[in-house]
């Protein structure tokens, strides 16, 4: 009795009150054809009855868990891959009617537990592109007596991208892939003597330079700098009130130019070196290959480079980061339908899984 409650109790955790872990739909799909094309117009059929059956496990479930204005954006998402998230797919009733239709009746399991899944991970992404995943970091090489005040400024910086709505992370190596852009803070001090009207006074140049990067590969993608010059004999109060001058200066420029490169950055296509292991012929390279291109958005293109000792290497055109990429390939619909990717590395703009 005590074993029987337990297994009653787990299954309750795993899938809760409304969430089962398999439900059992009849949906229709129908099609026009034209004489001698009765065949495509059968897939087609077969295709839109997936779609309907996928639509009627959601109910509730995306408007539930996702807000008004991406509903439509992660519906079509979900019902572009409906065939992901059914099983026992069994063909009820099926004809060809007067009017020119192929009409297709089905019943299948969908998953629901992996549409759900599912559902997040398309939220994730969307805020993903949504709002812009920024890190602010004190380059290194700096002296050791401006650490201090480098360390503060970028705090002060931080600040100003929270309050106009940016998304900030803290920085870390684990983490930098994680990023969408990554901003490199550096300071500079000067001093020279100067005489004016007879007295002997100390000349400080704080200098204030900021590079955006791209994760990966390093590359600046623009920069925003300004100098402040300021009398005083304490230079490391000079640096403080010096870099706070050139973060007010910068603000306005550095803040459209984050904006600017976030959007060109969603919509712009980059090279990702992909690394799939365990992968048994040159043939089913190409099929992995083909699957990428046609299943997974913001893959514009591609190509197998290699394939050598059960490891295939692709060249990928991606609209988007390499951790986007990872988080599609490792969506239950993709899983479902072809492999588990299991990730092994990934640096830079070089990720390696294994199939």
């Amino acid at each position: 009795m005590k074993k029987i409650v337990f297994y009653v109790m787990t299954a309750l955790f795993l899938f809760p009150a409304g969430l089962q872990a398999g439900k059992t739909v009849t949906a229709k799909g129908l099609s026009f054809f034209e004489p001698g094309r009765e065949l495509i117009a059968r897939e087609k059929a077969l295709d839109e009855a997936k779609r309907s059956a996928v639509e009627k496990a959601m109910g509730t479930t995306i408007e539930s868990r996702t807000a008004v204005e991406d509903f439509q954006v992660i519906k079509d998402q979900i019902m572009s891959r409906s065939a992901g998230y059914l099983k026992n797919i069994k063909i009820i009733e099926e004809n060809k009617t007067d009017l020119g239709t192929y009409e297709i009746t089905i019943q299948a399991e969908v998953e629901i537990p992996d549409l759900v899944d599912d559902l997040d991970r398309f939220k994730k992404i969307l805020k993903w592109q949504k709002n812009p995943r920024i890190s602010v970091v004190v380059e290194p090489g700096l002296k050791a007596d401006y650490l201090p005040t480098a360390k503060k400024t970028a705090n002060q910086l931080i600040e100003r991208l929270k309050h106009d709505g940016f998304k900030v992370f803290k920085y870390s190596k684990k983490s930098k892939n994680q990023m969408g852009l990554l901003i490199g803070l550096s300071l500079e001090l000067s001093t020279r003597k100067t005489t004016f009207q007879g007295l002997e006074l100390t000349l400080n140049e704080i200098s204030l330079s900021t590079n955006i990067y791209r994760p990966g590969d390093e590359e600046i993608l623009a920069t925003a700098s300004a100098v402040k010059s300021m009398p005083g004999e304490n230079r490391l109060q000079v640096l403080d009130k010096g870099a706070k001058f050139c973060i007010d200066k910068i603000w306005g420029q550095l803040r459209k130019k984050l904006s600017r490169l976030w959007e060109k950055e969603l919509y712009s296509e980059r090279d990702i070196y992909l690394i799939v292991k365990k992968i048994e012929s040159h043939s089913e390279a190409l099929e992995i290959g083909a699957i990428f291109k046609s299943d997974v958005s913001g893959i514009v293109d591609a190509q197998l480079i290699g394939f050598r000792n059960k490891k295939a290497e692709y060249n990928l055109k991606y609209r988007g980061w390499p951790e986007q990429l990872l988080n599609e390939i490792q969506m239950a619909y993709f899983k479902n339908k072809y492999f588990e990717p299991k990730l092994e590395t990934i640096q830079g703009n070089q990720i390696t899984i294994t199939k």
